[in-house]
């Protein structure tokens, strides 16, 4: 046995497996090595290894498992939700009122941190599962040889120089150099986002490092056997496969907020800043009129209270809760609720091709036979009796097996270009069933990776025959042959032209690569059809010899027919998108040169980005809009280099290849018919309709909310000023006049409290409803990394809040001036109606309350009216005993409602006053 295992490295890696390996040693190339050389080097025979030294190598490499690392316990995250800023204060604000005997603020704050943290730490603990996915992939039993024996034994127990055996339907437990392969065919869609089964060889591939789709004597972990069976060589085992490379990948991505949560967190910073600062100010204004200590602790409590919107972690969840649900209305499923608004911030939408913009589904869609090239959309369309032929020898010389389902659809079975030949047929309307029935198969020769075809012979003498394959034999059996247009070419003596069979000549043989060459531009698959009568069924040596050709069938994955004006959309809402697929270039471009994706920056592949640095790359994405042959890691590469440049990127993706990118995005959009679980578990939102269309109509619907969220932060936090001014100006006569003030304190954390939950929460629930604005997608996204406060609403937040404060505190002096009892009372009820009133002003920035309508926005009146009703319960009920209320008299509380009023007179004059001035002075 070799002495060489420790240069054992993943099929497609240049890292190394195994503890004894170094860092520095050459990685194994294993496409470029013979079977015989990949035996030697894995320290292993074609007849596999013996038990005992499979032994020796498990404990050695360890178990062929994914392993989880670098995840975040439950205590971290929950951790991370307690050390929130917000958080922080309230808890403070908590202790304080413990200390001072204030059981029932303390208990109306504890409640309020653990609606923050239980919420924030349910949707970071639903991100940390993308992993477990991938370990789901993973094959229970395999058959394997060892000491030349066929044995069945857990794929948990594989080990490198393990010998595996493969057929039709298997997964692929492990990273394999094939050995041997009979008509072997592979689906790696999954982790290459190839649209078909890549046929697979054992030949040397002579190329430095070719992309994954193009290693093609390999086969990797996780993917399926379509088609033929197979033996490999395990040459990598469990994190050390392609697939394990991913799961390395997705553990070193971490979560990272959203645009929103970064705004609300910067929010609450600065309302923070702002507390401290005011509570140090009230306090030192207490000190200096010698207030008792338990008086300054209950001010900074107070003012603690006022700053915090209290609401907002209910509002925000409450606002991206209905948007999801109106987003699953519209099929898109939220698993991560940030990643509603997040979409309205978007600037670039990087897609993957394969089952996101195609169809995932192969289609035959040209027929090219001489004189004519038939398009394959409906039925009952002229066509040659050349054509014909094309169309029944892809349909006889195939091993797709069509099914009629109850309702008359046809339904298939097998290898996805050979269905797409059968479809083609039942397409324009050959009976598929009859004509396979009238011309039964008596031999074939499989389809053979280096003969690059496939033979079958058929009897075409009986009468239910039809007349076309009748017309080309005098009885005599027929071989079908299918394969490459250049492979068939070589065996080519003949042409089916109108008027029969003509010799090939030079101009056809031109005109045959042109028309191959051209289809194969335009991203298909193009499979040439031959025929030639044989003197009896058992001639099989000669089938594939002098050859008639028929025709080119071009096979391609075609776009969905909604995305291109779903991409148009993009475009006119400032939304660039990005294809990033592992398909081939040509594929890659023909597709989005038909959607209108290019802007005529060329494509680029995962090669040449492989030579880019850092700053090479940045300059391209800036430019190309097409990215092929790419690998997982550099997807990853693309959407850190736009991210970097400041984009907000969403990436779709339905493969385990696109995990790793759709975990980075700043929002992961996955596919829910075509994905696997590992895509929907790394992503944020998952289409239950795989329509490109679907992401355009959440990004209107990211918007509107975050349009709502914005209005609300302006409504509470105007509010919240509004409570500071009052509690910092309340001293201020006391200092300045000398004056007599039974209370130093203008209102208490309680009263706060209630109304920072009555009027925030409640009444911001409502704006979170508000419908879209008619331009919501005729303007550019959000600028990333934006303040919240852009665009005149730190303005308005600002003066609003000054006005609403000089209000109710000039209502509380004059009732203390006049010696009223009720001071305290008539500012708390004030401010309550004063934010009534706000709120309908707040609906909209520049459109009048009578432009948009009271019933467009029904919760707001309803919940309107639950908050005036908790307000006179807070009157008039016992109720004002645990918050030191008096009772209002109707002339009292007339002149609450009337300021109110009057302060949605002041709102409606000043967005009039907006809509006189230039719409570029309003941005």
């Amino acid at each position: 046995m070799s002495s060489r295992p420790d240069l054992l490295s993943p099929a497609g890696s240049a890292s190394l497996v195994g503890p004894a390996a170094s860092p520095h040693a050459p990685a194994t190339t294993w496409w470029a090595l013979s079977a015989e050389e990949t035996a030697e080097t894995t320290g292993s025979t074609l007849e596999g290894l013996t038990s005992s030294e499979a032994e020796a190598r498990q404990q050695r490499y360890g178990s062929n498992e994914l392993v989880e690392r670098g995840s975040r316990t439950a205590f971290q995250l929950l951790w991370e939700q307690l050390t929130a800023v917000m958080v922080l204060i309230l808890i403070g604000a908590s202790a304080l009122s413990l200390v001072l005997g204030k059981f029932l603020e303390a208990g109306a704050v504890a409640t309020i941190v653990v609606l923050f943290v239980v919420l924030g730490f349910v949707q970071e603990y639903r991100a940390e599962q993308a992993i477990a996915a991938l370990r789901r992939m993973s094959v229970p039993v395999v058959r394997a040889l060892r000491s030349g024996q066929v044995v069945e034994l857990p794929a948990v127990d594989l080990v490198p120089g393990d010998v595996v055996l493969l057929e039709a339907g298997n997964v692929v437990p492990a990273d394999l150099r094939l050995v041997e392969t009979v008509g072997l065919r592979i689906q790696e869609a999954a982790l290459t986002g190839e649209s078909e089964p890549v046929d697979k060889h054992t030949a040397i591939i002579d190329a430095a490092s070719p992309p994954l789709g193009d290693r093609a004597n390999l086969a990797f972990s996780g993917t399926q056997v379509t088609y033929g069976r197979g033996r490999g060589i395990v040459v990598a085992t469990g994190m050390q496969t392609e697939l394990g490379r991913i799961a390395t990948l997705l553990q070193g991505v971490r979560t990272k907020e959203t645009p929103l949560q970064e705004r609300l967190d910067n929010v609450g910073k600065q309302l923070a800043l702002v507390g401290l600062g005011v509570a140090a100010v009230v306090v030192a204004m207490g000190a200096a009129l010698g207030e008792p200590a338990a008086d300054l602790v209950l001010t900074a409590i107070s003012v603690a209270v006022a700053v915090i919107p209290e609401g907002l972690p209910a509002v925000v969840t409450f606002t991206l809760a209905l948007g999801a649900q109106r987003m699953l209305r519209r099929n898109a499923l939220i698993r991560k609720l940030p990643a509603v608004e997040t979409l309205g911030s978007v600037t670039v939408i990087c897609s993957d091709k394969t089952g996101t913009l195609t169809q995932n589904h192969m289609t035959a869609t040209i027929v090219d036979v001489a004189g004519e090239t038939l398009q394959l959309d409906h039925r009952g369309r002229e066509r040659s009796p050349a054509a014909t032929v094309a169309l029944l020898g892809g349909l006889l010389c195939n091993d797709g097996e069509p099914a009629l389902a109850d309702d008359g659809t046809l339904s298939m079975i097998g290898d996805p270009t050979e269905t797409a030949l059968i479809e083609a047929a039942h397409r324009v309307g050959i009976d598929v069933f009859a004509v396979r029935s009238a011309a039964p198969r008596l031999g074939d020769r499989p389809f053979d990776s280096e003969r690059k075809r496939m033979s079958t012979i058929h009897a075409v003498a009986g009468p239910d025959t039809p007349p076309e394959l009748r017309a080309l034999s005098d009885g005599e059996p027929i071989a079908f042959v299918k394969g490459a247009a250049d492979g068939l070419l070589a065996h080519t003596v003949a042409v089916l032209t109108e008027a029969g069979t003509t010799p090939i000549t030079d101009e056809w043989r031109r005109r045959i690569v042109d028309a191959n060459e051209q289809m194969a531009r335009q991203g298909m698959r193009v499979l040439g059809v031959a025929y030639r009568t044989l003197p009896d069924a058992g001639c099989l040596d000669i089938a594939e010899d002098d050859l008639t050709l028929v025709g080119l069938v071009g096979i391609i994955d075609p776009p969905r027919a909604e995305v291109r004006d779903a991409v148009a959309r993009c475009v006119t809402a400032g939304v660039r998108t990005v294809m990033i697929t592992g398909d081939h270039p040509l594929t890659a471009s023909a597709i989005a040169a038909d959607l209108g994706i290019s802007r005529g920056g060329g494509t680029m592949t995962g090669a040449e980005i492989e030579r880019l640095d850092t700053e090479g790359l940045a300059a391209a994405v800036r430019d190309i809009d097409v990215f092929a042959r790419v690998s997982p890691e550099h997807k990853l590469r693309i959407v850190e280099a736009l991210q970097a440049q400041g984009a907000i990127v969403a990436m779709t993706g339905d493969g385990v290849n696109d995990a790793p990118a759709l975990k980075t995005a700043d929002i992961g959009v996955a596919m829910g018919i075509t994905g696997t679980d590992v895509s929907k578990e790394a992503s944020d939102i998952v289409l239950r309709d795989d329509n490109f269309s679907t992401i355009v109509a959440a990004v209107e619907e990211g918007r509107v909310i975050y349009d709502n969220l914005r209005r609300f932060v302006k409504f509470a936090v105007a509010g919240n000023i509004g409570k500071i001014l009052v509690m910092v100006g309340w001293p201020i006569p006391l200092l300045f006049s000398g004056g007599d003030i039974d209370q130093a304190v203008a209102l208490l954390p309680l009263q706060l409290l209630w109304l920072n939950l009555m009027t925030d929460g409640l009444l911001g629930l409502s704006l979170g409803v508000e419908p879209a604005e008619s331009n919501v997608m005729h303007r550019p996204p959000h600028t990333p990394g934006g303040s919240i406060w852009a665009g005149g609403v730190g303005r308005q937040t600002l003066w609003t809040g000054a006005l609403i404060g000089a209000v109710a505190l000039g209502v509380g002096l004059s009732y203390e001036a006049a010696g009223r009892v009720e001071w305290q009372t008539m500012m708390f009820t004030t401010l309550a109606f004063l934010q009534v009133f706000q709120a309908l002003g707040t609906r909209s920035s520049t459109d009048s309350l009578r432009t948009i309508g009271l019933g467009t926005n029904r919760l707001m009146l309803g919940l309107g009216g639950v908050v005036v009703a908790l307000q006179l319960v807070a009157l008039y009920s016992p109720l004002n005993g645990f918050l030191d209320l008096e009772p209002l008299s109707a002339v009292d509380l007339g002149v609450c409602v009337g300021l109110g009023l009057a302060l949605l007179g002041v709102l409606e004059a000043e967005k009039a006053w907006r809509r006189r001035k230039p719409a570029a002075a309003i941005a």
